[in-house]
């Protein structure tokens, strides 16, 4: 069974994003690889505003460099869906969950194929986590101070241990801090293949 894999970029203080959506603190090394990406992942899960953020474009523009192509054409190829409980359709290649989610998320991870990358923002990782969807946490923490924004973890419902798996910092500053939930540590521990 694949595993879902959730990353995400923070600032210290916890937020995601700025206090009008701002991402322009993001350090360009906190981000992986393309290789490395493409390399462990052939899916994708968005939550909608994710995916009208940071979804590829429908068609590409003249001035792209030739690796911004590549990535473009590496990214339109990976099966996309986008959780959403108003959208029926998305622009582009995405196909939209809007209900029985716990049922689909199952399913798509029992195909086969490499890991799912889970790309969205806290709304959707808040209901992923309440039903306890999420295999995997990589949390690249960016050194800067927002002091106000989208924060990443608030709202949650469903209390959850996680273990670090590893750690590594950068030299810009950007800690990547990888986590597994308790409870998939418990299943592999008794001999039960990991979600």
């Amino acid at each position: 069974m694949r595993s879902v894999i959730f990353e995400s970029s923070i600032s210290v203080d916890g937020f995601i994003e700025g206090p009008n959506g701002e991402l322009d603190w993001l350090i360009a090394d906190g981000c992986a690889s393309a290789e490395a990406f493409f390399a462990q992942f052939d899916t994708i899960f968005y939550g909608r505003k994710a995916y009208e953020k940071l979804a590829p474009p429908e068609s590409l523009g003249w001035d792209l460099s030739e690796a911004d192509r590549e990535l473009y054409l590496r990214l339109h190829g990976m099966r996309k869906y986008v959780f959403s409980r108003t959208e029926k359709h998305v622009r582009g290649n995405g196909m939209v969950v809007s209900a029985n989610l716990e049922a689909e998320v199952m399913r798509i991870r029992d195909e086969e194929g490499k890991d799912i990358w889970f790309c969205g923002g806290a709304e959707i990782l808040r209901t992923f986590a309440d039903l306890d969807l999420v295999d995997e946490y990589v949390i690249r923490v960016h050194p800067v101070l927002l002091l106000s924004g989208t924060p990443l973890f608030a709202g949650n419902k469903t209390p959850a241990n996680l273990k670090l798996i590893s750690k590594k910092g950068l030299k810009s500053g950007v800690v990547i801090l990888h986590y597994k939930p308790e409870s998939r540590l418990k299943l592999q521990h008794h001999g039960y293949r990991s979600f």
